[in-house]
């Protein structure tokens, strides 16, 4: 939507945004630690279609911590012996509970 400037849905070019998401403070992603990622919307104002994406901060947090959707390329991983998470290869330490590998 915000690379093509058209809504995916009615195929509109009427894009409202960024907004951001408010909550009680924003709306952020539930990272491992203190890092978080602040989400905006964009919105076809024609049909109501949206869309969220993390701002620039939030994207480098979670390209560091986040958790990733598991692909065929995972099965070499391991998981955390404390919490079972998956480990992605080469990490010393639990993106999730901070226990060192």
């Amino acid at each position: 939507m915000i690379k093509t400037g058209q809504c995916p849905k009615c195929r509109s070019p009427k894009i409202a945004g960024p907004h951001r998401i408010q909550g009680q403070y924003h709306i952020r992603v539930d990272l491992p630690g203190v890092l978080t990622a602040t989400l905006e919307s964009f919105t076809c104002t024609e049909c109501g279609y949206s869309e969220l994406y993390c701002d620039k901060q939030g994207l480098e947090n979670v390209r560091k911590v986040g958790r990733f959707v598991s692909t065929s390329e995972d099965i070499n991983q391991s998981h955390c012996p404390y919490c079972g998470t998956l480990i992605r290869h080469g990490s010393t330490f639990c993106s999730e509970c901070g226990n060192t590998i």
